[in-house]
C-alpha cells in the first residue's frame, strides 16, 4: 500500500481520500482553510470555506454523482440523506401526468440524493475523520513539489509537497483537487517539466444567487425547468436538503445593467416577474446575495504528445476541467473523475507512468464528451444573450432548439421526459441519445407536434426597467 497525499479537502478532494483509505492507502489530506470541521450538518451552513469561491452558491448531485457515491462509497449518500438530503428522481416527478408512460425496472438510474455544498461537504469530511489510516491537516498550504526519482527520462516525478512554512511532507502518490484555482501548472514548471496542454475559455456569465428555507420542511414546486431561459436572463432553482433551496440569475458578462441583479431588492423584482418561478421567493433568506464571475470552461492534458509532462502526480475534478455551474455537472464530473483515479491506481499504482497515462486515457474518454457539450451550450447561450442583450435576433442554434422542443414535450411524451432526465442527471450526452435507433425519427415527430418552449417572463424592455 502507499502513502498518498490529497491536496484539497473539498468534495472531490475528501471523496477521492476516503476512496483511497478504504483501498488501503495511509493518506493525508491538505486543505489550506484552517476552520475544523463543525460539530453538525446544520453548522457546517457556517463553515469559514473562504478557498471555496462557490461554497454558498447552488449545487446539484445529479444522478451520475449519486451512482458513483453509492458504487464507491454507498453510506456517503445514506448519510446525506439520514442528515436530510433531498432524494430526487425527475423521472417520478413528472411520469404520472403522461398519458400511457410507464415505470420500468431501471428508472431508479435516475435517482439522487442533493443538498446545499456545506451538507454535502460536511457529510464526507465526517465520514472521512472516522476513517483510519486518515491525516488531515487544515490551515496548511502548498507551497511547492518535492522531487522524487525519475521514472521517465527529462519527466519529473512527484516524490511529495513542500508547504508554505517549509515543511516537507513526502509521498508515494499526490492527488490535485485544490479547484479551479489550482496552481499546478505553475508547480510542475518550478520542477522543470512541460506545460500542460490546456484549453480554456470565459463562459461569459455572470451568476447572483441566494438561498432560502421554508417554515415546514418543504421545498416548492417546480412548474418549470430547472433551468430556464428567460429573454437575456437564465433563471436556475434548486431544490436542497432541510428545506432549503437556492434562486440564482444569470446574464452575459457584457450586459451592464444586469449587474444591479446583485442588490437583493432588484433580485427579488427580477423574480417576481417570473410567473413560473416567483414562489421560490416564498420563504426566509438564510444568506446574502451572492455573486460570481470569470467562471471558466477549462481542461488541463497532463498528457502532451503521447507522454505525461509529470508522474507521482494526478489532477482531479474541477483542478483538471471545470466547467459552467449552471448545468449542475461539475460535482458529479469531479466524483466521476475521483472514481476513475481509484480504479487507475488500483491497476497502475506500482509504474507512475502507466498510471498517468491510463488515468489520462479514461479521463479523456469519459470527461472529453461532457466538457465539449457544455462548451457548445454554453457557447451558444452565451451568444443568444448577448443578441437579446444588444436588440438583435439570435443566430439559429440547432442545439438551442432541439433543447427547447424537448423541454416542451417533456410533461407529454414519455420518450423526450426520459431523454432529459437522462441529459440533466449526466447519465449521458446529447449525441450518444439521439445517435440511437429510432431517436431522430422521434424527435422529428416532435419538432413537428411542439414548438420550442418559451417561459413566461419580463421582454429586455420589462427587464431593463426592473433592474433600473
Amino acid at each position: 500500500m502507499a502513502q498518498v497525499l490529497v491536496a484539497g479537502g473539498g468534495i472531490c478532494g475528501t471523496a477521492a481520500a476516503l476512496m483511497l483509505a478504504r483501498d488501503g492507502h495511509d493518506v493525508v489530506v491538505i486543505d489550506r482553510d484552517p476552520a475544523p470541521l463543525p460539530a453538525s450538518a446544520e453548522a457546517a451552513w457556517e463553515w469559514e470555506r473562504r478557498s471555496v469561491a462557490q461554497f454558498r452558491f447552488a449545487h446539484l448531485m445529479l444522478a451520475r454523482g449519486h451512482q458513483v457515491l453509492t458504487a464507491e462509497l454507498p453510506d456517503v449518500p445514506a448519510r446525506l440523506l439520514a442528515e436530510g438530503g433531498l432524494h430526487l428522481n425527475l423521472l417520478d416527478l413528472m411520469i404520472d401526468g403522461i398519458e400511457g408512460a410507464e415505470r420500468r425496472p431501471d428508472d431508479d438510474r435516475f435517482d439522487a440524493v442533493t443538498g446545499r455544498r456545506s451538507t454535502v461537504e460536511w457529510v464526507l469530511a465526517s465520514t472521512l475523520a472516522e476513517t483510519g489510516d486518515v491525516t488531515v491537516r487544515r490551515g496548511a498550504a502548498i507551497e511547492g513539489l518535492l522531487a522524487g526519482r525519475e521514472v521517465l527520462p527529462g519527466v519529473p516525478h512527484v516524490g511529495g509537497v513542500r508547504l508554505a512554512d517549509g515543511e516537507e511532507l513526502r509521498a508515494d502518490l499526490v492527488i490535485d483537487a485544490t479547484g479551479r484555482r489550482s496552481s499546478s501548472p505553475d508547480w510542475i514548471a518550478a520542477m522543470g517539466g512541460r506545460a500542460p496542454w490546456e484549453e480554456s475559455e470565459d463562459s461569459g456569465f455572470t451568476y447572483v444567487g441566494r438561498f432560502f428555507r421554508s417554515s415546514d420542511g418543504s421545498v416548492p414546486e417546480l412548474r418549470a425547468p430547472v433551468l430556464s431561459p428567460i429573454g437575456s436572463i437564465s433563471v436556475l432553482c434548486i431544490p436542497s436538503d432541510n428545506g432549503t433551496w437556492s434562486i440564482t440569475l444569470y446574464a452575459a458578462a457584457s450586459d451592464a445593467p444586469m449587474r444591479r441583479l446583485r442588490d437583493p431588492a432588484v433580485f427579488e423584482r427580477v423574480v417576481r416577474a417570473c410567473p413560473a418561478h416567483a414562489h421560490w421567493l416564498d420563504g426566509e433568506p438564510i444568506g446574502e446575495v451572492a455573486s460570481m464571475s470569470g467562471v471558466l470552461d477549462r481542461t488541463r492534458h497532463f498528457v502532451v504528445d503521447g507522454a505525461p509532462v509529470v508522474t507521482g502526480m494526478l489532477t482531479i475534478a474541477d483542478a483538471n476541467a471545470c466547467t459552467n455551474p449552471s448545468l449542475g455537472r461539475g460535482m458529479s464530473l469531479g466524483l466521476t473523475q475521483a472514481a476513475l483515479m481509484r480504479a487507475a491506481v488500483r491497476s497502475h499504482l506500482a509504474s507512475p507512468a502507466d498510471l498517468a497515462l491510463a488515468f489520462d486515457a479514461d479521463t479523456t474518454a469519459t470527461i472529453g464528451p461532457w466538457r465539449d457539450a457544455t462548451r457548445a451550450a454554453d457557447r451558444a447561450r452565451a451568444a443568444e444573450m448577448s443578441a437579446l442583450a444588444d436588440g438583435r435576433a439570435p443566430d439559429p442554434d440547432p442545439g438551442t432548439a432541439i433543447a427547447g422542443t424537448i423541454q416542451a414535450a417533456m410533461t407529454r411524451d414519455e420518450q423526450a421526459l426520459r431523454w432529459v432526465a437522462e441529459i440533466q442527471g449526466c447519465l449521458s450526452v446529447p449525441l450518444a441519445v439521439f445517435s440511437r435507433p429510432g431517436a431522430i425519427e422521434h424527435l422529428r415527430e416532435l419538432q413537428a407536434r411542439f414548438e420550442p418552449l418559451v417561459l413566461p417572463g419580463p421582454d429586455r424592455d420589462q427587464l431593463l426597467e426592473l433592474v433600473s
